[in-house]
């Protein structure tokens, strides 16, 4: 850890405690072993609580390093701010965002490998148990139906550990994908607090956010984050009829409330933070949104070696069709209630 911390550190221009140009200024002015040095800072790095080494390595280390990436491509491009940022998260999305997505669709692909393998097993003791049950022979259908439960677990987990998945490792996949997304956000806000860069990134805006480094005064960057945030996350809610296990779309939904909450959460904290962290956050949404709309598109999935979209040949059609025909149903619905 202390090694990999140093590593990084190596690099940075924000640390709290610059190790390496300690190291650095001691090893040229004196004829001291470097061994010595690092043996010496070893000890004082040991002395931190276990919380503040988590906290320094895990947290604030990889956001410095962030933050000297953003400024080494500002300084040797002789980009403006807002295009270093934009530049660097058009990067991140494709190289980071691209492939947590196609390990997520290749992963989600496995899991329905297992369940038509446990479908096709049981489908045969499924359609004699129906039988039984219009014979009247309750008795032998409640067991047939308790070893049915028995066997499709057995069968699941035989499955989930030929295949090395499982329904909780896609969370922590998706949650890994989230942590390069917190590091890009401290990393601008170090940009945009630290006095070496604050004069820049001040006066290095566009349009109506000239700077960076302050809120933006129309709120419009965190209004355009919500939206495709949203967008977003409907688009992925709509489920073609009769694909999908029952028991899934109750865990969908308390799922996609979750991020609901999370993104207006984030959302109302969003109009007090500098624009340069809005500007990051409203391009990776919409970005994000044309990556799962494009990574749908058949000749796309073909040359990523996925399997086709159950939404068939025109899956954005599809898509709108049953999103639009959803909300058709919840307006006359809503419209019949007002009559009443």
């Amino acid at each position: 850890m202390l090694s990999c911390r140093r590593l990084i550190l190596s690099y940075s221009y924000f640390p709290s405690n610059r190790i390496s140009s300690l190291l650095i200024t001691r090893y040229n002015s004196s004829s001291i072993d470097i061994s010595n040095i690092l043996q010496e800072h070893s000890f004082n790095f040991e002395k931190k609580s276990s919380t503040t080494i988590a906290y320094e390595t895990f947290v604030q280390t990889p956001s410095e390093f962030v933050a000297n990436s953003l400024l080494q491509i500002h300084d040797s491009l002789n980009l403006p701010w807002w295009a270093t940022i934009a530049l660097a998260t058009i990067t991140f999305r494709v190289i980071v965002g691209a492939s947590i997505t196609i390990s997520q669709q290749r992963f989600i692909e496995r899991l329905q490998i297992v369940r038509r393998t446990v479908k096709n097993e049981l489908e045969p003791r499924v359609k004699i148990l129906n039988i039984q049950a219009m014979k009247g022979k309750t008795a032998t259908v409640l067991e047939e139906k308790k070893n049915l439960q028995r066997d499709a677990l057995q069968l699941t987990k035989r499955g989930y550990s030929e295949l090395n998945v499982h329904p909780g490792k896609l969370l922590i996949l998706a949650l890994f994908g989230s942590i390069p997304w917190l590091y890009f956000t401290f990393g601008i806000r170090m940009i945009c607090t630290s006095p070496i860069t604050h004069p820049t990134i001040s006066q290095e805006g566009i349009l109506w956010f000239q700077n960076l480094a302050e809120a933006d005064p129309y709120g419009i960057l965190p209004l355009g984050f919500l939206i495709h945030s949203l967008i977003g996350i409907s688009f992925n809610a709509v489920e073609k009829p009769g694909l999908i296990n029952p028991r899934l779309i109750t865990a969908g939904r308390i799922q996609r409330g979750i991020t609901r909450t999370v993104v207006i959460g984030f959302t109302l904290i969003a109009f007090k933070l500098p624009a340069g962290i809005l500007l990051f956050w409203t391009l990776n949404s919409i970005l994000q949104l044309s990556q799962t709309i494009i990574f749908e598109l058949p000749r796309i999935r073909n040359m990523l070696g996925l399997q086709p979209s159950r939404f068939g040949s025109q899956p954005i059609r599809l898509r709108w069709t049953l999103w639009k025909n959803k909300w058709s149903f919840f307006f006359r619905t809503l419209k019949w209630y007002s009559k009443l």
